[in-house]
């Protein structure tokens, strides 16, 4: 007999931080990607940095997974559990990866269409079903296993999402032995859990900004390693002095603080660490900025945020070319190039809430399992 999941009482600080950490990530794009020259007239490293986000989606997941599942593998991992915990996590993240996947299908086939009409301006744009985007790596896409490649990507964001969905697979072997884990040991496996990301960055140069690949998942690894040790200090009432709720709003700006200057990625993952316990620790009913509903509403339409602003980007991009034979910002004064970002950021939310009302959570809900 399946032992039905009992809801949990939603963090709602933790959803808000997932809505900032998307939008600092889409800003990061927009900026470096887009719109390079608004990039190089910042002088600060916030916005160069803010690809560091995703490792706080990474500890976010390690989190919130422990908080959701920690009865149902506290003591051990069946089949009957198991195959649940993994359908589940499909209807999370699969239906919006697809429809998106789709959109840039459609998008690299119209390309492929004018091309073959000989139309004016193609000649501006890579050839349909080449590179990134070709026929060989749509297959790794659809299967979600593309951060195992370097640079095999359709809409590049998702790299994080693969990651993620590989980790899913190994998630509840990893969990039910820290759920069992003596604090004294704490300290020990959050060192352990720090040092492969200390290797990745010294031998890599970052956590990822210029690279992806196999070093992704181990990001994903320990990270969500970090986010179940979170829940367990959450859980024991551990650092409850130095991680409390009236520390959030300091310890959101401390992060803020380390991603402007130039300092390694991995004291950033431990400040995410810090600031997932704060937040974890306020209350619901707390009059709290991140309480507010406007960013609890952001952080719940966040994996649309992710999943849809590449696409958009690329219609820009390739847009531009084709109309232009430039880059979008070759020909735009810095002026028009922050209020062309903008724009495409309030369309991105007003894009991002009608996915996730009509097809995120509607998929969510029809492919989710009724029991665990």
């Amino acid at each position: 007999m399946h032992m039905r999941q009992q809801r949990k009482p939603e963090l709602a600080a933790l959803t808000s931080l997932r809505g900032i950490a998307a939008i600092f990530v889409v800003w990061h794009h927009l900026m470096f990607v887009v719109m390079p020259d608004v990039a190089a007239f910042t002088p600060s490293r916030l916005f160069e940095k803010s690809y560091l986000w995703v490792d706080l989606f990474f500890i976010l997941s390690g989190f919130v997974l422990a908080y959701i599942y920690q009865d149902t593998f506290r003591n051990g991992v069946t089949g009957a559990r198991y195959r649940p915990f993994i359908q589940a996590r499909f209807a999370r993240i699969y239906p919006l990866h697809l429809f998106i996947l789709i959109l840039f299908v459609g998008f690299e086939g119209l390309q492929w269409f004018l091309s073959t009409l000989g139309a004016p301006g193609m000649e501006n744009l890579p050839a349909p079903f080449t590179g990134k985007q070709s026929g060989e790596t749509l297959l790794t896409n659809l299967l979600l296993v593309q951060t195992l490649h370097w640079q095999a990507y359709w809409n590049e964001p998702a790299w994080s999402i693969s990651a993620e969905w590989i980790m899913y697979f190994f998630f509840p072997f990893l969990l039910q032995p820290l759920l069992r884990l003596q604090k004294q040991s704490f300290v020990f496996v959050a060192i352990l859990a720090l040092i492969p990301l200390m290797i990745v960055e010294w031998h890599f140069g970052d956590l990822g900004l210029h690279y992806a690949g196999w070093p992704m998942l181990v990001r994903c690894l320990c990270e969500a390693t970090l986010g179940i040790l979170a829940f367990r200090c959450y859980q024991m009432g551990m650092l409850s002095k130095l991680a409390s709720a009236r520390l959030l709003l300091p310890v959101l700006i401390l992060n803020l603080s380390i991603l402007a200057i130039p300092v390694p990625g991995v004291p950033s993952v431990a400040g995410f660490f810090w600031l997932v316990l704060c937040a974890s620790r306020l209350p619901q009913q707390n009059h709290h900025l991140l309480n507010h509903p406007l960013l609890v509403y952001l952080g719940k339409i966040s994996y649309s945020i992710y999943l849809v602003h590449w696409l958009m980007m690329d219609i820009l991009k390739d847009g531009a070319l084709f109309f232009t034979g430039t880059l979008a910002h070759q020909e735009l004064p810095l002026v028009s190039q922050v209020a062309v970002i903008t724009v495409m950021f309030v369309l991105l939310i007003g894009i991002s809430a009608l996915t996730y009302r009509f097809i995120e959570a509607p998929m969510r809900k029809r492919l989710k399992p009724h029991s665990v």
